[in-house]
């Protein structure tokens, strides 16, 4: 069966037109595109994926591309359509790995920690615990977004994964947010010595 459209330049048209007759047409023939579900099989394959992992990520990537053509950050000019959907997949399997590789990891850890019976100081506890308190606070400082922000990125998380996360429009806005939470952190620490200083002694 002929393609409804042509070329890059005819379903970025449709893609852009808000119409949705248009707009549906022209991602069900990226959906049905044996060359696009082609370069992502071999993608996701190459990082441990399946068949079904492989349909799931070209859909969220048909939508992600939506959302940057709408927004217009999707520049022809600098990159196919094949090609920058096959990106979107491959990264956002990958984060989806490793945010799976993390869970099982603390799982594995939780388990570990649970079956070997290990004697615990009390005082230890509470230390550990008035810490925890103590650094709850300081980030509370801060506000809520940079808290998640400053907490996520202590655990390891990517600055992709955060800008997931916490809806940041990129990894390099995460990025440059993670960068201002700490200078706002630096910045409390530093008109609040009586907290750093509760900390140490923690």
């Amino acid at each position: 069966m002929k393609p409804l459209f042509n070329n890059d330049l005819e379903l970025l048209e449709a893609l852009r037109s808000q119409l949705p007759a248009q707009v549906n047409a022209a991602l069900k023939q990226l959906c049905q595109s044996e060359k696009l579900k082609g370069a992502v099989r071999q993608q996701i394959y190459q990082q441990g994926g399946n068949e079904q992992d492989t349909r799931d990520m070209l859909n969220q990537a048909l939508l992600a591309f939506l959302e940057q053509v709408e927004s217009g950050k999707y520049d022809p000019t600098q990159s196919a359509i094949n090609t920058y959907v096959v990106k979107i997949a491959a990264q956002k399997f990958f984060t989806q790995q490793r945010s799976t590789m993390r869970r099982a990891a603390m799982h594995d850890r939780s388990v570990d920690a649970g079956a070997t019976e290990t004697y615990t100081d009390p005082e230890e506890s509470l230390d550990l615990a008035h810490k925890k308190e103590v650094l709850d606070r300081i980030l509370q400082w801060t506000g809520e977004k940079c808290r998640q922000l400053l907490q996520l990125h202590s655990h390891h998380y990517s600055h992709a994964e955060i800008a997931e996360m916490l809806q940041y429009r990129s990894a390099d806005s995460a990025k440059m947010a993670v960068s201002d939470c700490r200078k706002k952190l630096n910045t409390v620490l530093t008109e609040h010595p009586e907290l750093l200083a509760e900390l140490r002694m923690s």
